[in-house]
């Protein structure tokens, strides 16, 4: 009996035995496996990298982390998405000069109309200060028109000259304006009086200036006609 113990105690022995080595058998297959595949992507690296021509996007690969645990190292072939968000401030600052710079344009763009508003249009308003007006002095034969002439003076400043044209045959026009510049010294209106039929006439018209405070200044023309 004691025999027969021995020799299955043995026999278990020699069974755990078997198993051990089965064992590093597996391992050794694994590891063997494992230098296999870390040997295939070795050789694949190497050749992307040699067939690989300048300017070609390198595969994205995961970002490194450094040692101190917060920043991210990205190498060549960043993806666009993951660029976007490192070159989206980028874009904003460029965007803000952009915008800078347009209000700076418009700015200088408008002051410079200011200036010259005020260069044309500025200063003191307009002042008359003389009126006078020429007409004919040669005796106007049948069935004509003749042009006078109206010279207003002003001051030099900038506004409108309200005026009005008497004539001595009854007709009076309506209040008429007319637009001075900055620097402008004097300015001309004209009327036109038709005359026409056998007769004789001593025509007489009168300038005269419009304004708020009472009557204005004011001057007179005259030419005779003789038909018949």
């Amino acid at each position: 009996m004691d025999e027969t113990r021995r020799d299955t105690d043995g026999t278990r022995r020699d069974t755990d035995g078997t198993r051990r080595d089965t064992d590093e058998t597996w391992r050794d297959l694994d590891e063997a496996w494992r230098d296999s595949e870390g040997n295939r992507r070795d050789s694949d690296e190497t050749l992307a990298s040699a067939t690989r021509e300048p300017g070609d996007v390198v595969p994205y690969a995961a970002p490194e982390r450094s040692r101190d645990g917060v920043t991210l190292r990205f190498g060549p072939g960043v993806p666009p998405e993951v660029a976007k968000k490192w070159s989206g401030s980028g874009r904003r600052r460029r965007l803000g000069r952009r915008i800078v710079g347009g209000l700076l344009t418009l700015g200088v763009a408008v002051l410079a109309g200011l200036v010259v508003w005020w260069l044309l249009r500025g200063g003191p308003g307009v002042t008359v200060t003389s009126v006078s007006v020429s007409a004919p002095t040669s005796v106007q034969s049948c069935d004509t028109t003749v042009r006078l002439v109206g010279t207003i003076r002003t001051n030099g400043g900038y506004g409108d000259v309200r005026y009005r044209w008497r004539r001595s045959d009854g007709q009076v026009s309506g209040v008429l304006s007319e637009s001075v510049r900055k620097g402008q010294h004097s300015v001309q209106v004209p009327l036109r009086w038709t005359v026409r039929g056998d007769g004789t006439l001593h025509a007489v018209a009168t300038l005269e200036i419009v304004q708020s405070g009472g009557p204005g200044l004011r001057a007179s023309g005259a030419f005779d006609y003789v038909c018949g």
